[in-house]
């Protein structure tokens, strides 16, 4: 038999054994040895009793550190003077 061990609604551990193994009550044991394709990891959702592949979000570009915020202030002051400079002082 194979059992996957349920943490914070995903698949957390996969093992196999003779029989269900008798851990502690707080220790959720789910028998997935007819769905050989689930592996840690896995998304469960107890009410409907199936798991899925989880979701990975697309990774958030980090936001501007504070040097790069300077410089591209400094960049737009410099253009916004130059500008200023060209048409006159208008």
């Amino acid at each position: 038999m194979k059992f996957a061990q349920i943490l914070y609604d995903k698949a957390h551990w996969i093992f196999e054994a003779d029989k269900k193994p008798e851990f502690a009550p707080d220790i959720f044991l789910v028998d997935i040895t007819d769905k050989p394709e689930i592996q840690e990891g896995w998304d469960y959702k107890e009410l409907k009793g199936e798991f899925t592949v989880p979701v990975i979000p697309d990774p958030v570009e980090p936001p501007p550190t504070v040097e790069e915020m300077q410089a591209q202030t400094l960049l737009n002051t410099e253009y916004l003077v130059s500008k200023s400079e060209l048409l006159g002082g208008m």
